[in-house]
């Protein structure tokens, strides 16, 4: 069974199993001490999803990309959407009540759209020296 798939779907015993052996394996060469391998197997021993079961095996060469960091992109595009959308509405407010269109607005738009490219290209960065590092080259 490949990597990705063998934690999809609901936690059995064997899969509980399966993780504490990948765990006790990581420790029998030294991946893991003593206290680090205890709460890895808690963590599986309290694991009710898959997802679970891949945090706590995570730390090995299976790549798993911490949750946050493969959300932060779509969260910073929305925030910046969000934030866009109604600076753009009170620019357009300002512009007729005032009758002045100053281009403050491009700073708001260009600023926090080059923050939002940030940290997509940070997440990609991380994805990219992932995938080297499981490949070995």
């Amino acid at each position: 069974m490949s990597a990705t798939n063998r934690f999809a779907g609901r936690v059995t015993e064997l899969d509980r199993k399966l993780a504490a052996t990948e765990i006790e394996h990581a420790r029998s060469e030294g991946e893991y001490d003593v206290a680090e391998t205890a709460r890895r197997l808690a963590l599986v021993q309290t694991a009710t999803t898959r997802a679970a079961l891949r945090v706590a095996v995570a730390g090995r060469a299976d790549g798993v990309i911490p949750p946050a960091l493969d959300a932060a992109p779509r969260i910073a595009a929305a925030l910046w959407l969000l934030i866009s959308v109604v600076h753009i509405v009170i620019w357009l407010m300002i512009g007729v009540i005032s009758g002045e269109w100053d281009p403050w607005l491009l700073w708001v738009l260009f600023g926090g759209g080059l923050m939002a490219a940030g940290v997509w290209a940070a997440r990609e960065w991380d994805r990219r020296l992932r995938s080297v590092s499981r490949t070995g080259g």
